[in-house]
């Protein structure tokens, strides 16, 4: 068993060598484990830096000449995964920034053997979020109460895109939605793989974390409006899918391959 890390990277040049040491120390003496590094049209010393720590750290790198945005990087970094990914491995999806720390992997990992699909979470019991702008924590709280009232995900932390998932459930819910796997456009991507991963395994979890913004260098890539507008719209797609039958993935399965089920 391996874990897979995938980082979407776009601008990420001074974050970069500290986060990569940082993933060698926390999974070096614990379990194998590749890195997926998708530079995402970077302007700036990311690739360079990325080839350049490839050569002392085993990562892959994969690059998109423009910029595509996090659902763009997702696909391509995911997709890599689960042709390098045997059913036993565990994926790991984290940012580049450092606001993520590479030493709750180890307790995903464990949690994910139970669960399936683990986030790391700054709002379980336990966890915490520091010198995140106010305006930020408010919206996230209501982005998370919107989603965990619409859609019954019995999660605090829909919108964390650090998470460990099976590759097993992963390789399940691709095939299941085939190229509607990932419709979204940009940040609200990472909700979206949550809820169609639970939906075909029937079980999450959460570990606490502690979400420290002080960590990161260089400015938010995150647009405010755009990205709630791109929730609002990812919201009433998750209560239509819902009332096609998001009860058993197997039934979506099956109800899709014989075209009587049109998902999205």
């Amino acid at each position: 068993m391996k874990c897979l890390v995938m980082l979407p990277c776009h601008n990420e040049e001074q974050n970069l060598e500290r986060l990569i040491s940082s993933l060698h120390e926390a999974l070096h003496t614990h379990m194998p484990y590749q890195i997926i590094a998708v530079n995402d049209g970077s302007t700036d010393g990311t690739s360079g830096i990325l080839y350049n720590l490839s050569e002392k750290y085993p990562i892959m790198v994969a690059e998109h000449k423009s910029n595509g945005g996090l659902a763009s990087a997702f696909r391509t970094g995911l997709r890599l995964a689960m042709e390098h990914a045997s059913a036993e491995d565990l994926i790991v999806t984290m940012d580049a920034d450092n606001t993520h720390d590479p030493k709750y992997i180890t307790r995903l990992a464990e949690e994910a053997w139970r669960s399936g699909v683990v986030i790391s979470s700054r709002y379980a019991k336990g966890g915490r979020q520091l010198h995140v702008p106010s305006y930020r924590v408010v919206l996230s709280r209501i982005i998370n109460f919107l989603i965990r009232t619409l859609t019954r995900i019995p999660v605090h932390d829909a919108t964390s895109g650090y998470r460990c998932y099976k590759a097993s459930i992963l390789k399940k819910t691709m095939r299941i939605f085939g190229k509607k796997f990932i419709e979204s456009k940009g940040f609200e991507v990472s909700c979206e793989i949550l809820l169609k991963t639970y939906w075909c395994s029937g079980s999450v979890g959460e570990v606490p974390n502690t979400l420290d913004y002080s960590k990161k260098v260089g400015r938010s890539k995150i647009r405010i409006m755009p990205t709630i507008f791109s929730y609002i719209i990812l919201l009433g797609k998750a209560i239509l899918w819902k009332s096609l039958g998001a009860p058993s993935c197997e039934t979506r399965y099956s109800l899709q391959s014989s075209k009587r089920i049109r998902w999205g």
